[in-house]
């Protein structure tokens, strides 16, 4: 089966229209997904590059008009949060974590889900929470491990990996040794996994 990494940051806007739709693609296509939850800050320090969309520029305004078109387009649910960025740390912990045991996916799509219709922000307790509770998990005892010393170390140890693979922004799809970014070339990284991987 061709299989394909998937690098999310959890403040990533874009990153929520390839979450409510890749599952579905990869079911279908028969493509599986390697989840790689990443810290995107570091990565872009390491690269020399500043804040992607700045506070009140035309790029930003741009951005949010233009993920409601997609969105709208894509038949994907969406609402504006009400905060934006968003301290997406606690969440690529915890999204680790259940790399590990087998959940980061359903984590991951719950956690955007909640943060894109409902308005309940990605790094809250609130947000957490509710997803490990849906997920019948301990939130107590999940957290603990998210923000255990070996998890940390983890999560940093991601840092010098997506730069290795060339990784700036997010969403990224890596098959092989091609890398594809932004969820507008999420359909030709599923095709480049069915022709060449």
């Amino acid at each position: 089966m061709p299989s394909m990494e998937v690098w999310i940051e959890y403040a990533s806007t874009y990153s929520y229209l390839t979450v409510a739709r890749i599952g579905r693609l990869a079911a279908q296509l028969g493509v599986a997904l390697d989840w790689q939850p990443f810290f995107l800050p570091p990565v872009r320090e390491h690269q020399g590059l500043g804040f992607p969309f700045p506070e009140a520029s035309a790029k930003t305004a741009h951005m949010w008009r233009d993920l409601e078109r997609r969105a709208d387009r894509l038949g994907v649910p969406y609402r504006r949060p009400s905060t934006y960025p968003v301290n997406s740390l606690p969440t690529a912990r915890v999204a680790l974590a259940g790399k590990q045991d087998g959940w980061c996916q359903r984590f991951t799509e719950e956690a955007f889900r909640l943060h894109w219709t409902e308005g309940r922000l990605i790094g809250t307790d609130d947000n957490l929470k509710e997803v490990l509770g849906t997920l019948g998990l301990d939130a107590a005892q999940v957290l603990q491990i998210a923000n255990s010393p070996g998890n940390k170390e983890a999560l940093k140890a991601q840092t010098p990996r997506a730069i290795e693979r060339g990784i700036f922004g997010a969403p990224s799809f890596v098959v092989g040794n091609e890398l594809f970014w932004g969820d507008d070339r999420l359909e030709d990284a599923f095709d480049w996994a069915l022709t060449h991987g």
